[in-house]
């Protein structure tokens, strides 16, 4: 009997620990309550891959991110959903790091009819999946500045 439950214990605690190292972030803003973001939440979302090369204050850096577009988060989450053109494109999207790095964007600059940013949440740099905390990538961006490390939130204002 002890057996058993150390077993069942062993499988509980390895999947608390697999959960806890998935990325995952908040998405608020987007309807009356904050909505998780997960690799599984947006597993069912068009697929993209970018080759992006950004300068940086120690040379140019260049990787191959693998990801979702924002735009479609937001689509998949009816974040937009009831606003007419000109409300939507009157929203700012706040981008916040564990580190407290905060980097603002809006609708207009990643809506496909108009600016058409393909701003990634990526979920694979170079073939290697994220294990920690989700990544934003600003392609067609000359510096990285607004490349965002760890992030924890994503505000729709």
């Amino acid at each position: 009997m002890r057996r058993f439950l150390l077993i069942l214990l062993v499988m509980f605690l390895g999947a608390a620990a697999l959960q806890a190292t998935e990325p995952a972030l908040q998405l608020s803003g987007a309807g009356p309550g904050a909505v998780t973001v997960s690799p599984r939440t947006v597993a069912n979302l068009p697929v993209v891959e970018r080759d992006v090369t950004f300068a940086t204050s120690k040379g140019p850096s260049t990787a191959r991110y693998k990801g979702v577009l924002l735009w479609e988060v937001l689509q998949a989450n009816k974040a937009l959903d009831g606003l007419d053109l000109k409300a939507q494109l009157g929203r700012t999207i706040l981008v916040n790091a564990k580190d407290g790095y905060r980097i603002a964007f809006s609708i207009g600059e990643i809506h496909p009819d108009f600016g058409n940013l393909p701003l990634m949440l990526v979920t694979a740099i170079d073939g290697k999946p994220l294990e920690q905390e989700w990544r934003l990538v600003a392609p067609g961006d000359k510096r990285g500045a607004r490349a965002v490390r760890d992030v924890v939130k994503i505000e729709l204002r």
